[in-house]
């Protein structure tokens, strides 16, 4: 103590300022454990959260993991990044893409059930292998336009580049199928929408082809 009273003194008259006392060296020492810095209003570390917000934020989303960050953060009164770093970084979770398929009506349910069946018993036969055909479609645009979640671009820092398309532009429809034996198609759509007719011809020149 004595040592520090000598310093404090040399301090004062070096600077001509008093010397901190005792509660404001307590507060610093508090602020810097707390925050990891002593400039008001700047830290150089993340403020810590309490486990009982960790646990609000894993309840939350239990109840409704479809909510998003934004959403959970007007729910729980808590900024948004606080959200997004418990979510990731204490609770492990990912935000995971939903998928998006064709609605089933309560009839279709009976009728994958009897085809998996027939194809489990179909099987048994070993030429059934080649008489599967596998086919898809695909839409391809004229102007070039492609899926924007396919298209990246690799850099140090967020790229102002964007890619222009013209809305509703012209595109033509492909069909192609394969089997063990052969390649059937492609088959190109000159009609702008493929309705059941159209696809039913198709399906015509593909049974010719065999």
């Amino acid at each position: 103590m004595p040592f520090y009273y000598h310093s404090a003194e040399k301090i004062s008259s070096a600077y001509n300022q008093k010397p901190p006392n005792a509660n404001n060296i307590r507060r610093w020492h508090r602020m810097f454990e707390e925050t990891g810095c002593l400039c008001k209003g700047k830290t150089n570390r993340k403020p810590r959260i309490s486990a009982e917000n960790v646990e609000r934020i894993r309840r939350t989303y239990e109840r409704s993991p479809r909510k998003s960050t934004y959403e959970g953060s007007r729910e729980l009164q808590m900024p948004q990044k606080m959200v997004w770093r418990v979510l990731r970084k204490r609770l492990k979770m990912k935000p995971y893409v939903i998928q998006l398929v064709q609605q089933l009506k309560q009839e279709d349910y009976g009728k994958r059930v009897n085809c998996a069946t027939f194809m489990q018993v179909s099987m048994e036969d070993e030429a059934m292998a080649d008489r599967l055909i596998f086919s898809d479609e695909s839409t391809f645009h004229i102007s070039g336009k492609v899926n924007r979640y396919n298209s990246r671009i690799w850099g140090a820092e967020k790229p102002s580049t964007v890619i222009e398309h013209e809305r509703d532009s012209a595109k033509v429809n492909v069909f192609c199928a394969i089997s063990s034996r052969k390649l059937y198609g492609p088959f190109f759509f000159s009609e702008r929408s493929v309705t059941s007719v159209v696809y039913l011809d198709m399906l015509e020149c593909c049974k010719m082809q065999q």
